[in-house]
């Protein structure tokens, strides 16, 4: 037996909001749901819904951002929800094909309502269909997605309602037939009173504002790929996420360069300064998920199945559609033994007719050492014409800060802990003193400083440079050339006496021949100079 399940609860307001707005109202929605003990079903006007508790969908945030971080479980409920409205839209429009046009599309936030998510209240909603006009403003109280639990609200120093944004901007898409984003402005979780969002098609809010760039690249249902035949590789304009934004800052241009050149491209950088974050966000715009690439790490002393990797970037056959070519990432490509650098060279020399696979390498040099004999000379020239030098942390003080307070979040996701309370200007001592060993010292900091206070605690200035003192490496960081001679040394060494006779060269070359110029640019007496210079000269003549 089929029975309506209309019984409600409320006050007067809460009544009279039942018969508000367009068609269907909520009283109409409500008196067509319908619950079938004998098969177990419910159903609104036919299609079968569910009812569960809020705590799932908690359940759901929280395993997300434990196991994927605090942005990827953004972009995965902003495009849950995205897909829902979407697919909400094309059932009211089926459902009640007679319904005006505008009634359907407001029929969205009643089916909000009505699923016990939020209350809509709208500040305006202005729409012209035929126009492509469109911008709103609406305010949601009691927002399940702002809430702990047990209508506590939850704390965040960001707006949280991911999936209730994404479910506005694709309901809101279906309609219109081209891409609505909504932002939300603000958010219980912050502390207002209520959350607060904006919707405008995309083109309102321009094709380079960040989140219509995200929504393009990782939250709309994907694009079929490129036919073969097209002015070079498909490259998907990706943002980085929010702990990954001002840390690929100074490099976005030229990896969004990287990504439109079918080139092997080279990522550099000193230590650890955000190489690998580099090269995942190339692949992202590539449209090439981490998992999906060929991935060859190269430790120190181990000799990688070189044999593989050189099959992986091997010419593709006749045939092969150039847009599946695949993606070899390879860590560490300084770290290769030289024979095996050479080999790769030579590979890379070969013409490719048909394509080969795009290769996304890294180094923990900087380009002026790898330039400097950190690389074979060979594959340097085929790796050089596309690289990206990482600027070293060390160099970014001023930055770190804020570096440091977007990455937090992240982390914390990662270890399954709260946020905690931060001290304003907690942060500010990194600027003057960054810690040792680039982007990984810097998030050992955080991550010890999210372990003293996972009990509650506070992080203050006195805990950051306690912390950061504690983890400080005892050894010093090598500038370029103190790399460049560990590249040397690595490479199999180098003649000490060759390399002073050409900085000696260089000396007299910038000081016109000057002897006593020079001597005192290199530090030594004229004497000194004269006398290595000589002896230089006797060493050549009794060789020949």
């Amino acid at each position: 037996m089929k029975t309506p399940a209309s019984r409600i609860r409320g006050s007067i307001e809460s009544a009279a909001l039942m018969d508000r707005g367009g068609r269907p109202t909520l009283r109409e929605l409500l008196s067509d749901l319908e619950f079938d003990a004998s098969s177990g079903t419910l159903r609104l006007n036919g299609d079968r819904v569910v009812l569960y508790h809020s705590e799932a969908d908690r359940i759901l945030r929280r395993e997300l951002i434990q196991r994927l971080g605090e942005a990827e479980a953004r972009i995965f409920l902003l495009r849950r929800g995205f897909l829902m409205g979407r697919s909400d839209a094309g059932f009211v429009a089926a459902s009640w094909p007679t319904l005006d046009r505008g009634d359907a599309f407001t029929a969205g936030t009643r089916l909000h309502m009505l699923s016990g998510i939020v209350r809509v209240e709208t500040v305006f909603n202005d729409f012209d269909f035929a126009r492509g006009r469109f911008s709103a403003d609406f305010l949601w109280h009691n927002s399940v997605e702002a809430e702990q639990g047990r209508d506590r609200t939850r704390l965040s120093q960001a707006p949280v309602c991911w999936q209730q944004l994404g479910y506005a901007s694709g309901y809101a898409s279906h309609f219109f037939g081209s891409l609505v984003v909504y932002k939300e402005t603000q958010c219980a979780a912050q502390g207002h009173e209520c959350c607060r969002v904006v919707g405008r098609l995309a083109e309102g809010w321009g094709e380079d504002d960040p989140e219509v760039i995200l929504f393009r690249s990782r939250i709309e249902p994907a694009r079929a790929p490129a036919e073969p035949g097209g002015e070079g590789p498909a490259v998907v304009a990706v943002p980085p996420s929010e702990p990954e934004a001002e840390l690929l800052r100074p490099v976005l241009p030229a990896l969004e360069r990287a990504a439109r050149l079918p080139l092997p491209c080279l990522i550099a950088g000193a230590g650890s300064s955000g190489q690998a974050l580099a090269a995942r966000h190339l692949l992202a715009m590539l449209g090439v998920r981490p998992d999906d690439a060929t991935r060859v790490t190269v430790f120190s002393g181990h000799r990688p199945e070189t044999a593989a990797l050189l099959t992986a970037l091997a010419p593709a056959r006749r045939g092969k559609r150039r847009d599946v070519l695949p993606v070899v990432r390879l860590e560490a490509v300084d770290a290769l033994p030289a024979g095996d650098q050479a080999e790769l060279a030579r590979l890379l020399a070969e013409p490719a007719p048909h394509g080969r696979a795009r290769l996304v390498a890294t180094a923990t040099r900087p380009l002026s050492a790898l330039a400097s004999g950190g690389l074979d000379p060979a594959l340097w020239l085929r790796l050089a014409p596309l690289s990206v030098d990482m600027p070293a942390l060390r160099g970014r003080g001023a930055e770190l800060p804020a570096l440091a307070a977007d990455r937090l979040p992240d982390l914390a996701g990662q270890l399954g802990l709260d946020l905690p309370a931060l001290e304003d200007g907690a942060l500010s001592g990194l600027a003057g003193d960054p810690p040792g060993g680039g982007l990984d010292g810097l998030d050992a900091v955080l991550t010890a400083l999210l372990i003293e206070t996972a009990g509650g605690g506070v992080i203050t200035a006195d805990l950051v440079t306690r912390e950061a003192r504690r983890l400080a490496p005892r050894g010093g960081e090598l500038d370029d050339f103190g790399v460049w001679i560990e590249a040397q040394l690595a490479s199999g060494g180098f003649s000490l006496d060759a390399h002073e006779a050409r900085i000696r060269a260089a000396a007299l070359a910038r000081c016109g021949g000057n002897m006593a110029a020079a001597a005192r640019m290199l530090g030594l007496s004229r004497a000194q100079l004269a006398y290595r210079e000589k002896a230089r000269g006797q060493v050549q003549d009794e060789g020949e």
